[in-house]
């Protein structure tokens, strides 16, 4: 889902972040993320849109995307 996703949306930023890996626990502190998969849409200024789960298929995930794009 996530890999087909982002090829439908070449103008978006998408960046994958493994929760165990030290260089990483300051972003997911920052967003609260606990759990996968999440999501965090941000605007272009860095302000959070969403935060939260994601839609857990394509169709609806790439749905939610157009919500804040």
């Amino acid at each position: 889902m996530f890999g087909a996703t982002k090829r439908k949306f070449s103008d978006v930023t998408f960046q994958e972040i493994d929760l165990d890996d030290e260089s990483t626990k300051s972003i997911c502190q920052k967003y609260g993320v606990h759990s996968i998969p999440h999501v965090v849409f941000l605007d272009g200024s860095g302000n959070v849109l969403y935060n939260g789960g994601p839609n857990r298929d394509e169709d609806g995930f790439a749905a939610q995307i157009g919500q804040y794009h």
